[in-house]
Order: C-alpha cells, then structure tokens, then sequence
C-alpha cells in the first residue's frame, strides 16, 4: 500500500471513529427527525454531489450496468441497514460497549472473509495467509476492546444491584440482535464488493481510479437509505412528531446541522476508503475494511477517553490501551503485507 493510502485510510478511521459525536447533538430533535437528516445526507446528498464532481458520467456509469448486479447491491444495502436500525436497538438491551465490540468483530472479519472467499484463486495467493493473520489479530483487538468496555462500565459502578431474572433475559435477547445487527452490517463491504462492475463500467467512461469507486458505493448505500429512512418516516408518522421539521424549538437548526455534518462524517470515510481499495486491486475490499473498522475503534476508544468515558477506571483503561495496540498491530498487517512476501 502507498504511503499515500495509508494517509487516506487513516483519515477514513478518524471520521468513521468520530461521526457518532454529532449523534450527541440530537436534543432537542426527536430520534427519527435527526435519523431522517442524517440519513438523507449520509446516503443520498453527499456520495451523489461527489460522484458528479469525481467525473460528468457518473449516473451513465450507473445505468449502463446489468441490472442484477444493482439489485443485488441495492439489496445488500438494505441489508446493512437493517443491521443499522438493529445496532440501535441493541444499545438499549446490551450497552454501547458491548454492542460496539460484536458488531464490529462480526461486521470486520465476515465482511473481510467472505468477499474474500468469492475471489477467484485468492487463496492460492502468497498474501491470503497474511489477510487471514490480520483479520483474526483484529478480532482478538475488537474482542479485548469490547470486554474493556464491559470492565470499564462495572468499574464505573461498583455498588450496583444484582442482575435479576428480566434483566437476564433482556440480555440474552440482546445478544440476538447484536449478534444479528452484525452479521448484516458485514454486508456492506459484500455489498461493495458485489458493486465492483459499476467501478469497471466508470472507468472505461474515464473515470480516474480516485472517482471509479463511487458510483459503486452510492448504489449501495442508496439500499441503506431505503431502510433507514423509511424506519424514520415510519417513526415520524407513529410518534407524529413532524412538527420538528418546523424548527420552532430552540437549538433544532443547530441539531439539524449537526445531522448534516454527521451524515458528511459517516460517509467520507467510505468514500476515502473506496480510492484505497480501487488502487490496491483485486483484494482492495477485503483490505481496506478491517483496517478502517480497527481504526475507527482506536480513534473511537480515543474521544471516548477525551470525553470523559474511562473516567474513575484503571484495569479497564489499560485493557483497552493493550486492545488498542492488538488492533494496530493488525492494520499493519494488512496493511504492509506484501513488505513481509517480498
């Protein structure tokens, strides 16, 4: 990889890592009226208004592609946005750490493995032993992490009652759905990867390779939208809370703008990550994924501490340095896996 890929894939972790913070900025907007902002910028204004300033072909490249290969991708993205909607209720059910850590175990290693597997002769290749060694550092980074912010939350609240019978349950129901959220979140680099004869068809149109890929990203993110924002109208419709779109309330233009900047954030880094993958090649996807998810990790694990999430812990702190470093240790890897074949 370049050092110029690099560069960019750090900076894709660094947005993936710190989009969530807009998400803090919802008050006083209801959950569904930012979703909805968010959702519609995220998914249809920013990789729409960067595909048509990446080349003039961008919506030719698009069409021009056999149907099936659109409806799988657009199929695949609303998938992944199922997995999105089900991230959310998880939280509630197993907490952000844990939520966190499985998803992103789950969604990294099978969205790296199974586009990997649907390669032709990747794995008679020289590098295939490396991509396996990274993902499954990663995992063991992402599972560290994870169990860092379990010990951090019973850190944090020593003195707690016992969990009873319910909550129990609650927790195993959990589970269901984190597990479920992400296995469809994996789906969106499957998507990608399903979506690489839109990136063929811009390039013959002239396309350069830092424009080719997103037309193929728009396509399946646009699946996401189809969920995302049809779960908010259908919220927005339940909860009648379309009067927030009046932005009476004091500070619900701020929020508003805040969706807006969280939609950009969210989508940058797929956006970035897909010129990496284009200028790798053949194993582009299967690379870039896990090495932006375990950078938006670190950086995540980053704001958390400078926002005051580790505060009053010390086992669970260190953990999460020692899961940081694992993850590291994994993005360098993948990253510089043909340094170590040659």
């Amino acid at each position: 990889m370049s050092e110029l890929g690099l560069v960019l894939l750090l900076l894709a972790g660094f947005a993936q890592g710190s989009f969530g913070l807009g998400m803090k900025k919802q008050s006083p907007l209801s959950w569904e009226s930012f979703w909805l902002i968010y959702s519609l910028f995220a998914m249809l204004v920013v990789p729409f208004v960067w595909g048509y300033a990446g080349f003039d072909s961008f919506m030719e490249s698009i069409l021009m592609t056999d149907s099936k290969v659109i409806m799988t991708s657009l199929l695949l993205g609303f998938l992944w946005g199922i997995g999105g909607i089900l991230f959310g209720m998880s939280v509630s059910y197993v907490g952000i750490s844990i939520t966190n850590g499985v998803v992103m175990g789950l969604a990294g290693g099978l969205g790296a493995i199974i586009p990997l597997f649907g390669i032709e002769g990747a794995t008679h290749q020289p590098s295939f032993i490396y991509v396996i060694l990274g993902v499954a550092i990663m995992l063991v980074g992402v599972a560290l992490s994870a169990y860092s912010g379990i010990l951090r939350e019973k850190e944090q609240n020593v003195g707690s009652s016992k969990v009873n019978n319910s909550q129990k349950s609650s927790l195993v129901k959990g589970l269901v759905i984190v597990v479920s959220s992400g296995i469809l979140s994996s789906l969106l680099n499957v998507g990608f990867e399903a979506a690489i004869p839109i990136i063929d068809n811009a390039k013959s149109l002239g396309a350069t390779y830092s424009a080719s890929s997103i037309p193929a990203r728009a396509v399946v993110v646009f699946g996401g939208l189809l969920m995302n924002a049809g779960y908010a109208i259908f919220l927005l419709c339940k909860n009648k809370t379309w009067g927030d779109f009046s932005f009476k309330q004091q500070g619900s233009i701020t929020a508003s703008v805040w969706a807006v900047i969280t939609g950009f954030l969210w989508f940058l880094p797929l956006g970035l990550s897909g010129i990496v993958s284009v200028s790798i090649g053949e194993l582009g996807n299967v690379i870039t994924w896990p090495v932006m998810l375990s950078l938006s990790l670190i950086f995540g694990n980053i704001w958390g501490y400078l926002t005051g999430e580790w505060k009053n812990t010390k086992h669970s702190f260190l953990l999460m340095i020692v899961a940081s470093v694992i993850l590291i240790a994994a993005c360098m890897i993948l990253t510089f896996k043909d340094s170590f074949i040659n």
